[in-house]
């Protein structure tokens, strides 16, 4: 995840990952003043309760951090589905308001979620799509949106 953060941002901040900067078994207690000595800003996480606890959000209060959480939703491939897209779907729209903000503020990102709800599927057997050729219209009503496609080979079990 911090590759795709590291190429959005670049010329604009630094994002690193508390285990690439060899930090991850730190307790936040200790974790919140050494990121501060470090000069990050902006500290993003998936503890949702991390507010609650009365001796890390004083540290956060203290040391000024702008404090973004957002919630892991499912378990396993899905839940890190859903936290990456949240968070690459989230902070662009985010960092602009940190930067201008005065002060400092706390975020609550909404989740992307990783399920059916997600997308469409269709079976062109049985139900084609007006653009579908065989349909009659084919080539009709083709989606305005077009980027570069990118395929996937299904493995069989």
């Amino acid at each position: 995840m911090i590759v795709p953060l590291g190429h959005m941002f670049r010329n604009r901040h630094t994002v690193d990952h508390v285990q690439t900067i060899n930090w991850k078994r730190k307790k936040d207690i200790h974790l919140l003043p050494d990121l501060a000595a470090r000069g990050y800003e902006v500290l993003v996480t998936a503890d949702l309760n991390q507010l609650y606890h009365e001796d890390e959000c004083k540290l956060i209060r203290k040391h000024g951090f702008h404090h973004v959480r957002f919630q892991q939703l499912g378990s396993g491939v899905n839940a890190m589905a859903s936290a990456i897209a949240t968070i690459v779907a989230g902070l662009p729209a985010v960092m602009p308001e940190l930067e201008n903000a005065a002060s400092q503020r706390l975020v609550l990102l909404k989740p992307v979620r990783s399920d059916k709800k997600q997308f469409e599927i269709v079976d062109p057997r049985l139900s084609p799509p007006p653009y579908w050729p065989g349909r009659g219209r084919a080539g009709k009503g083709l989606p305005t949106q077009r980027r570069n496609a990118h395929a996937s080979k299904l493995r069989k079990p």
